[in-house]
Formats: C-alpha cells, structure tokens, sequence
C-alpha cells in the first residue's frame, strides 16, 4: 500500500474518531449524571483523543520530500560474503568495487604499512602474470544497512598512498548517519497487533577490502602488529 492511501486512510479514522468524542460531549451526552471518577476518565481520554488527531495533522505538514518509501527485500547475502569470494578467486558484482589505480612497481618488492595502529579493512593480495612492473590497487566498498535501507555508497573509503613501491593505508574518515524513522500509522500501533519494537532500527556492516594485484616475482611484505593482510593462493 502507498504512503498516500495509508495517509488518506489514517486520516478518516482520525476524523471519525474526533467526531465521535464531539458528539459525546454533545447536549445529549451532558444530560447523564456521570460520577466524578468518569467524568475524569472521560476528559482524558478525550484528551488523549484529541492529542493523536494534532499528531497526525502534524505529520501532514511533513513536507513530501523528507519522506523515503521503504520497499521489501531480502537480505543482501553477497555484500557479506564479498571478502569469502574474493578469497575462492570467485567472480563478484562489479557494484561493490569503488576504485581501480594502477601504479609502477620498480622494485621486487612491495610494503604494505598502515597509518594508525586500529585498522578498519582487509587487504588482500594476489600474484598474477598477467602484470609485470606495475601492480593494481583495488578498493571495494564496506556494506552498511539500516533497516531496508543501502546506505554502502555513502560509506568513506581509506586512504591508499603509494610512494617508492610503499603502500600505505588510512583509515576512512569518521562517518555518520542519523536517520529517524516515522510510519503514518504510529498511533494506531497500540491498538492493533503491530508492536512498536518491531519499527525499531537495526544496523549491519562490513568493513571495506583493499585487493592487491602484483606480478609473480614481487615479494609482500608487512607489519603484522597492526595490519592484517592475507594472500589470495
């Protein structure tokens, strides 16, 4: 169902609803000798009432471009098991590769350092023939969702330097992301079998890979203090 007839929808329940606590506090209903206990009762919950109907006046003012329409689907297995099919050599969505650099290699030998002692990707390498003085630095995206939505693209990558056939690698810059989540049919989830833990939000990630492409000959070498790197065979 669109959020335009579930907007329509909430709203004629909500004005059936004011109505109704209109009419009974109408004359008619005033003639009854209510005890002052109900009477209470009565004032808040028409209070109560009267609190939901501003609610949902108010988020029809919500301007229609601050709105993002949640759409179902299942979840995206392959972004998880991108560093697994790296490792087999498999074949990957070219949707999770952000960048390709190439750079001359002189020596036959490649270090691989880190700027930092916490490290927030994976690097991998790969010997190949197909490269013979030069090496190629591939950097795929980590994956970040919340709820149903894809936020990877907006995810910073790290920082690859290459000088003097020296890697080194930063960390992405800090990210962030708030993001509130509102369903137009919020006052009607204590009525109805719709719990309100289940709107709640859930994240999950997975951090970015730097895969490193490098000729037959050439020898890696690393910190392994404070850098993780493995070898694709």
């Amino acid at each position: 169902m669109s959020i335009m007839v579930s907007l329509i929808i909430n709203l004629v329940l909500f004005i059936g609803i004011f109505v109704a606590i209109y009419l009974f506090f109408s004359k008619g209903a005033k003639r009854i000798n209510f005890s002052t206990s109900v009477k209470k009762n009565i004032i808040v919950l028409g209070g109560y009432v009267f609190i939901l109907f501003v609610s949902m006046v108010i988020y029809f003012m919500i301007p229609d471009e601050k709105f993002m329409e949640v759409q179902n689907k299942e979840v995206n297995q392959d972004g998880f098991l991108l560093y697994e099919s790296l490792m087999n050599k498999e074949e990957v969505d070219e949707k999770y590769l952000a960048s390709v650099d190439d750079y001359p290699l002189e020596e036959k030998e490649l270090v691989i350092r880190s700027k930092g002692r916490a490290t927030e990707y994976n690097v991998l390498f790969i010997k190949t023939e197909e490269l013979q003085e030069e090496i190629e630095v591939q950097i795929y995206k980590g994956q970040f969702e919340i709820n149903e939505f894809d936020f990877s693209d907006e995810l910073p990558l790290p920082i690859v330097n290459y000088t003097d056939n020296i890697i080194e690698v930063e960390n992405a810059p800090f990210f962030e992301k708030n993001i509130a989540f509102m369903t137009p049919e919020f006052p009607f989830t204590q009525f109805n079998r719709e719990r309100w833990e289940e709107q709640g939000s859930s994240s999950a990630s997975r951090s970015p890979i730097i895969y490193i492409k490098i000729p037959k000959d050439v020898n890696v070498i690393w910190n392994k203090e404070n850098i993780f790197v493995d070898e694709v065979k």
